[in-house]
């Protein structure tokens, strides 16, 4: 069974088992939460390995993780929130 695993300063912190049609792998820039601390994905490394004794090749992607300092992901988490409307914008002809 292929799987996806997620790395962080050079230390590998877990693996998760996928189906070989779908595999679930964060793109570059996207934050993710692990054990409720956020991390951002940095880069993606694709590795294919054998699979048995014959030609056929599994890809195996490692995701590479950095931490979110708590005032950077505080400053993202009151983006998202969205704004009041002050009514309406002027009608223009």
């Amino acid at each position: 069974m292929p799987y996806v695993e997620y790395a962080c300063e050079g230390r590998l912190l877990f693996r998760t088992e996928t189906t070989e049609d779908v595999q679930f792998v964060p793109r570059i820039h996207e934050v993710v939460v692990i054990d409720d601390a956020p991390y951002q994905v940095v880069d993606v490394e694709y590795w294919a390995r054998r699979l048995g004794s014959s030609d056929r090749r599994l890809v195996c992607p490692t995701v590479y993780v950095i931490p979110v300092s708590a005032t950077e992901w505080e400053q993202r988490l009151e983006r998202r929130t969205p704004r009041a409307r002050e009514g309406k914008p002027p009608v223009r002809y």
